[in-house]
């Protein structure tokens, strides 16, 4: 995972992606030793939680708050943890729901996912319903900070119906 670093912000760790991907030979170990230690006891370091929010502009020429959206630059060590833990559990629980959760209209955050492939699939269902209609009607909500109100007990309880290891839910809900 470390040779395989992109150039990144630092984050709140302060440790520059160049300085891992040189020292990877040297410090891969301890580190795996680090993370696994902090998944199977279920405690993640307070400096993973923290986060430097970058306001990033929306529009050309931002002139108030709202014209930025913020973006959370946590420490690399963090996000490397966080990928792991997404490639090797989450991605192949959501490719598999459970009864009762479907996900299969859902194009963001998979890994086959993308902005992209929502257009295509609405494209796709309108030419569909063009095809025995001569109209269609399409219906599009903008959810403005719909993250900021998701409950995240329901969400929890979602995600621990997926099937991933115990102690890897244990540990994103902690990190929550």
């Amino acid at each position: 995972m470390l040779d395989r670093l992109k150039p990144t912000a630092t984050g709140m760790g302060g440790l520059p992606v160049w300085f891992l991907r040189v020292s990877a030979p040297i410090i891969a170990a301890p580190l795996a030793t680090l993370f696994n230690h902090s998944v199977s006891v279920g405690v993640v370091p307070r400096q993973w939680k923290n986060a430097m929010i970058t306001p990033v502009p929306k529009v050309p020429a931002p002139s108030v708050a709202s014209d930025y959206r913020p973006i959370s630059i946590t420490a690399v060590l963090s996000r490397l943890v966080e990928r792991r833990m997404v490639t090797r559990y989450i991605y192949p629980a959501l490719n598999i729901p459970p009864p009762g959760l479907n996900f299969a209209n859902q194009c963001d955050f998979r890994p086959t996912g993308s902005t992209t492939a929502a257009l295509v699939a609405i494209y796709h269902t309108v030419c569909t319903m063009l095809s025995s209609s001569e109209y269609v009607r399409v219906f599009v909500l903008d959810f403005s900070k719909a993250f900021d109100s998701v409950r995240h007990n329901h969400l929890f309880a979602k995600f621990s119906a997926l099937s991933i290891p115990d102690e890897i839910y244990n540990w994103i809900t902690i990190f929550y």
